[in-house]
């Protein structure tokens, strides 16, 4: 038994009677995964990112046969995926299972939750409508601000002129997905759906297509008041009306990453013994209350926002 296998037992075993619940999460977030790539290699082959992208997209939606279909299918498996991957990690968080966890591997599963983040940002660009446009627009300026390395990484993830989307492109459908492959690789082994998770996600996200409308998509030309970027971006995008870019969308965010990051290594530190043991106890403590804090304030800008606009 290797070693992530004995995590996921030892963590089963400690869990109790919320194991089940626990580890369906997982197995649903899997299930719509493996659902969205299949439907995203599906799109790949009409999609074009160069030239009108708001009219090929617009093309796909319309004119390609049951395109409406594969791609409410894969907006909403997509946004599945990371909502159901994102509680599975909170779960973890809440009942301080970063403490069974090696360093390495618990860096892997938030390195591979920002990508998850990212791939739908990228994703949410590609639409190719005023509000993908604006956020590609506020994701490089916020890039630029970085000192000396800004305008190295802004024309990383952003392309410029006819080849805005073409970065984007290759990140979502390329980079972003291989990455979050690998860093979770041994959880898919841990948590792979049978069939009835599988079936289950299917039935979920086809009910979703038939029955949901696709959200309305802004015309580039088009005149709007109220501009907005995808779901988890509006509190960044609330803060950015009086905060400085670089402090709201670069160094905030950094510090919180950090702040998961290093939680387990001073939760091992405080477990050993040492005169530092008391210390270390109260920082992790002070950590972990910090973190929820400031997810939760950050919860609350979100819902503030979609109640009455960034």
């Amino acid at each position: 038994m290797n070693e992530r296998s004995s995590v996921v037992n030892r963590i089963a075993k400690g869990a109790g009677i919320a194991v089940t619940f626990s580890t369906a999460m997982p197995r649903l977030g899997l299930a719509s995964l493996f659902i969205c790539l299949l439907s995203g290699i599906i799109l790949s082959f009409y999609y074009r990112p160069f030239g009108n992208v708001f009219q090929n997209v617009e093309e796909i939606t319309s004119l390609v046969p049951y395109g409406w279909f594969f791609r409410q299918i894969h907006y909403i498996t997509g946004q599945a995926f990371v909502f159901l991957m994102l509680f599975h990690t909170v779960d973890h968080f809440v009942r301080r299972r970063y403490r069974m966890y090696p360093a390495g591997e618990w860096t892997g599963l938030v390195t591979a939750l920002i990508a998850c983040f990212l791939t739908l940002f990228t994703g949410f660009i590609l639409k190719g409508d005023k509000e993908g446009l604006f956020a590609g627009t506020i994701l490089l300026n916020m890039l630029d601000t970085i000192p000396m390395a800004g305008k190295w990484l802004s024309r990383i993830f952003v392309g410029s002129g006819d080849a805005f989307f073409f970065l984007p492109y290759l990140h979502h459908c390329l980079f972003l997905p291989v990455i979050t492959a690998y860093l979770i690789r041994g959880h898919v082994s841990a948590w792979l759906p049978g069939k009835g998770f599988a079936a289950v996600a299917f039935v979920a996200a086809g009910t979703y297509a038939i029955l949901v409308d696709p959200f309305m998509d802004i015309p580039p030309e088009a005149q709007a008041q109220i501009v907005t970027g995808p779901w988890f971006f509006l509190g960044i995008q609330t803060l950015l009306k009086s905060w400085n870019p670089f402090y709201v969308g670069i160094l905030l965010p950094c510090v919180f990453v950090v702040l998961v990051l290093i939680i387990p290594a001073v939760s091992r530190f405080s477990g050993r013994e040492s005169r530092f043991k008391a210390k270390s106890g109260i920082a992790e403590k002070g950590l972990y209350w910090a973190i929820l804090a400031a997810s939760g304030a950050y919860l609350i800008l979100i819902v503030k926002a979609l109640v009455n606009g960034p």
